[in-house]
Order: C-alpha cells, then sequence, then structure tokens
C-alpha cells in the first residue's frame, strides 16, 4: 500500500511540473507571436465617491474632503497607458468605441465603473509576552477603490473586477520590564492626505496595466491547456522590466464575475 501512495504522489508531482513548464512555454509563445499590441482605452468621466459614517466611531474620514475626481482619474490613465507601453501594447483612444477593430492584437479595454469609499476601519494590533496575549484597537482611515473592467480581443470577456485599500500608515513597538512585569506600549500613525491618495491612483493605474496583460496571457494560455487535456492552471505574471515570468496568488489579479 505505500509504494502505491509513494508511486501515486510521483506521478502527481510529476504531472504538475509538466503542467508547469507547458504554462510556462504557452506564456512565451503569445508573447513572441503579440509583439506589437493596440490596445483602445476608455476610462469613465465620473467615479462613484461616497464617505460612509462609522458609527462605532461617531466619525467619518476626513481624507477626500476636496477630492478630485478628474484629476485622480487622468493621473490614473496616464499611469496605465505608460505601464501597458511597457509591456509592448499602445493605448489610443479612438472617436468612436463602436468602431473599434478587435482581434488578438487589437484591444478594447473598458473601465466600466469604479466606486472610490472613504472609511474608518478597525485595525486591531496583537502583541504577545511569554505568558499573554494583548491587543490594541485602532481607527485608521481607509480608502477602497474598487474597479469593473470590460475587455474585448474578438469577444467579450466576463466582466473582471478588482478592489484595493489605502490606509493611513501604523506602526507599533513594545518594551518589557522584567522588573516591572508590564509592558510599554507605543504606536504611530501616518494620516492619509490626499496627495496620498493620487499617488494611490498611480499605482492603481500601473497595477491594472498589469492585470490587463496577464488577464490576456492567461486566458490564451488556460485555452491552450485545455486543447491538451490539462484541467489546472496556475496564474502567471509578467515583469515587463526584469522580462520574467512568475507564478502569482489568485487574489492579485483580476477576479472573473460570473453571470
Amino acid at each position: 500500500m505505500k509504494s502505491r501512495i509513494t508511486i501515486g504522489i510521483v506521478m502527481l508531482l510529476a504531472f504538475v511540473l509538466t503542467s508547469c513548464q507547458t504554462e510556462l512555454k504557452l506564456a512565451k509563445k503569445y508573447m513572441a507571436e503579440r509583439p506589437n499590441i493596440e490596445a483602445a482605452v476608455y476610462f469613465p468621466e465620473k467615479a462613484e465617491v461616497k464617505v460612509e459614517y462609522n458609527s462605532q466611531y461617531g466619525k467619518q474620514t476626513e481624507v477626500l474632503n476636496g477630492f478630485n475626481q478628474d484629476m485622480f482619474l487622468d493621473v490614473m490613465y496616464n499611469a496605465y497607458a505608460q505601464t501597458m507601453g511597457d509591456y509592448g501594447v499602445n493605448v489610443y483612444v479612438p472617436e468612436d468605441v463602436d468602431k473599434v477593430p478587435v482581434d488578438s492584437t487589437h484591444w478594447l479595454v473598458m473601465l466600466s465603473r469604479m466606486e472610490v469609499s472613504g472609511r474608518i476601519t478597525e485595525y486591531e494590533d496583537y502583541l504577545f509576552s511569554d505568558t499573554d496575549e494583548y491587543s490594541y484597537k485602532h481607527p485608521l482611515n481607509t480608502v477602497n477603490v474598487a474597479s469593473w473592467f470590460e475587455v474585448n480581443d474578438g469577444n467579450w470577456k466576463p466582466v473582471l473586477f478588482c478592489e484595493h485599500n489605502l490606509m493611513d500608515g501604523f506602526d507599533s513597538k513594545t518594551d518589557y520590564s522584567f522588573w516591572t512585569q508590564k509592558i510599554d506600549y507605543t504606536y504611530t500613525i501616518d494620516t492619509l492626505d490626499l496627495q496620498d491618495v493620487y499617488n494611490y491612483a498611480v499605482y492603481l493605474g500601473k497595477l491594472y496595466a498589469g492585470y490587463t496583460y496577464d488577464y490576456m496571457m492567461n486566458s490564451y494560455v488556460g485555452a491552450e491547456l485545455k486543447k491538451k487535456g490539462y484541467a489546472y492552471q496556475l496564474m502567471l505574471r509578467y515583469d515587463p522590466y526584469k522580462k520574467q515570468l512568475r507564478y502569482t496568488e489568485e487574489d492579485d489579479c483580476f477576479v472573473e464575475i460570473k453571470e
């Protein structure tokens, strides 16, 4: 029985390794066959902006006071377009979305909806000593950005979703006194401001560009794997600066919204 289990494990590992090598080869083939891609990219004129009231702490964040949607979206779009260029994708904005040519090297990418939410989030800081556990709760400013994308490369893909949080910077430390048997707990909070939010737009624009390219690449790899009889696929991310492919976590990419 033990030998059968061992053989089964070896066969499973061999299958996984073969699958991984196949994924990498297919991803490299995808990039080699598509050195020049054009993408018509549309961002919305406005985002849905809201500030939530936290009844527990009796207040709401003030980070989004004076928030300029136009600046936020323009900064994000420019970062997106520039980063797509690093992936070998030329971004443009045609006059008529209905006349955009779409195929494997001509994409239509639409950020169809975006929500920017300001809120107070409770952060619980846990500390441990040899015998006890301590926790301290802190209200932190949080800006949540949720985005819905629609992509067409000849066929419409499922709606793609992602969301990310920008929070106050937080750091804490403890000093334990052996003589007094007490813990001295101190913390610092780096409070968000509007400039941090606009800088975050740059980060998200770059991230969305990578997510877009990786999604299209992984879609191709997945379709080819199915043709070869593989039922399992690991997600890949491509680094255009290091020219490297790597495996990634399933939450570090667009998520398909199934209807």
